[in-house]
């Protein structure tokens, strides 16, 4: 199903080899492979995603006191049931090879690993407090350097039935055709469809694929993280926890014990902040450790600073946000989804390897080798797929403006599906957001009213798993069934045709 009106023999056209839409971890290592196996990609990027801001690190097991065993038990553990245990062997017995493959386009990890929550052993890799931009800016000097075709668009839809045959992009403002046969997606996930939020991507992305027909599996985890900058997307890292920041409350009591596993610490918060409180992390005890705050956190120092905030005298005033989309488009554990020559990568997809929980720093390893292997199912794939000349149009009338603002959708989820959630909330956001979808037909048919759709879209389909799940699970939290159920070990798959939006 397409939304914007086009006719691709009126517009620019291209050719590509393999279009990649994104450029996060997931998209810029499977571009980087695809070069390497002797395939052209083009990179299609709307600006900096999400792995530019990661603070934290990559976890694997990459020490002699680790092993892939003892990292899938920790991840599974977090999952609560729900990790494919497919995917997720896959992602902790590749991942060493793959973070040499990172330290060869470049990456310099520290030289210790740290321990973070959930993890039996210190595991994770880090470049300070800026490990995903120190990979992101590797990354793109190879890109750079292999002079891979980047291009600043924006994918609008995807064409072809059975299999892929294109996508328009715009670009410069104007539509243009991409003919392609392999189509990439790692476009992030939709964490920012929430009032407060530390996503730095929209999130349409999951809706053209979800609308194309591609099912969305376990949209309801979302994972919260407690401590974001108050009035921002920034996020401070449980590492500060870690090293002894504490939580207090506008009084200056301690409320929680801060390395609770992040739903608990999030709810904790967020019932204070319910009360009328105010909530802060205090990085003071820190540094009467003798921990320099400026050396360990140089990141967040500096934009602790640059918001008026001095964290050696003050407490920080924080948030807990929408962090993590662990769920998103069904896809093997080669990023194939149900379409030929259209794959997932990254944030976007829903590989099975988080279960009900992130564990953490687990999401740049499922990028990095997903990432991967995606590029050698398509240099698999190629010899099976079918150039066509086809031209495509679609005629779509319309001049009303959407009934909702992204900020309108935003305030919506954060009332109604966000920390915690229960039956007759859930069941009134569904309600109001399907009325301000059901006339969609008659909007404008503008880049803009389509990336409200689709983001709508996803925000639906959310809640319909959140309603559907009659459980607390991981970081599915429901007052009304705050206990797990064994009747809902199951994966939960939303399917486009099943909402009723075409009549």
């Amino acid at each position: 199903m397409h939304f914007l009106e086009f006719n691709t023999s009126l517009i620019p056209e291209e050719q590509a080899e393999v279009l990649v839409i994104g450029s996060g971890i997931g998209g810029l290592v499977c571009a980087l492979t695809l070069w390497e196996l002797g395939l052209k990609p083009v990179i299609i990027t709307r600006g900096v995603g999400n792995t530019f801001y990661s603070q934290g690190g990559i976890a694997c097991a990459v020490s002699p006191q680790d092993s892939p065993s003892l990292h899938f038990l920790d991840t599974q553990r977090a999952g609560r049931g729900l990790c494919n245990s497919r995917s997720l062997w896959v992602m902790v017995e590749e991942g060493p090879q793959r973070i040499i493959d990172l330290q060869r386009w470049g990456v310099i990890f520290d030289e210790d690993k740290a321990l973070e929550g959930g993890h039996s052993v210190p595991r994770v890799l880090k470049v300070k407090d800026h490990t995903g931009k120190a990979i992101y800016t590797a990354l793109w000097e190879r890109i750079k350097e292999k002079g891979i075709k980047v291009v600043e668009g924006e994918l609008q839809e995807i064409l072809g039935e059975q299999a892929v045959e294109g996508a328009i992009v715009l670009e410069g403002g104007r539509l243009k055709f991409f003919r392609t046969n392999f189509l990439v997606l790692a476009t992030g996930g939709a964490s920012s469809m929430f009032l407060h939020s530390s996503g730095h991507v929209k999130g349409d992305g999951i809706g053209i694929a979800f609308r194309k027909g591609v099912p969305i599996k376990n949209p309801e985890f979302v994972q919260f993280h407690p401590t974001v900058l108050e009035n921002s997307s920034f996020l401070i890292s449980e590492a500060v926890r870690g090293e002894g920041a504490i939580l207090i409350d506008d009084k200056g009591n301690r409320f929680v014990d801060e390395l609770l596993p992040r739903d608990q610490v999030a709810r904790a918060i967020y019932s204070k902040l319910k009360e009328g409180r105010k909530v802060f992390l205090d990085l003071r005890p820190i540094a009467e450790k003798g921990v320099d705050i400026k050396e360990r956190f140089p990141t967040i120092y500096s934009k602790l600073v640059e918001s008026g905030y001095d964290p050696y005298k003050q407490p920080i005033p924080i948030v807990p946000a929408a962090h993590y989309y662990i769920g998103g488009l069904e896809v093997s554990t080669y990023g194939q989804t149900s379409i030929f020559g259209l794959y997932a990568v990254g944030e976007c997809s829903c590989t099975g390897v988080h279960g009900a929980n992130r564990l953490a720093s687990n999401s740049l390893l499922e990028g990095l080798v997903f990432g991967y292997r995606t590029a050698y199912q398509i240099y698999h794939d190629k010899k099976y797929a079918k150039k066509s000349r086809a031209q495509f149009k679609h005629i779509a009338s319309g001049h009303e403006k959407p009934k909702y603002s992204f900020e309108d959708l935003k305030v919506l989820m954060w009332d109604h599906c966000g920390i915690e959630r229960e039956e007759v909330s859930l069941a009134e956001g569904i309600k109001k957001l399907l009325n301000w979808l059901k006339d969609w037909k008659s909007w404008e048919r503008t880049p803009e009213s389509r990336r409200l759709f689709d983001i709508g879209l996803v925000a639906l389909a959310t809640l319909i798993g959140a309603l559907q799940r009659k459980e607390s699970r991981g970081c599915h939290y429901r007052k009304d069934f705050p206990y797990q159920r064994d009747q809902f070990e199951r994966d939960t798959i939303i399917d486009f045709f099943g909402l009723n939006l075409l009549e």
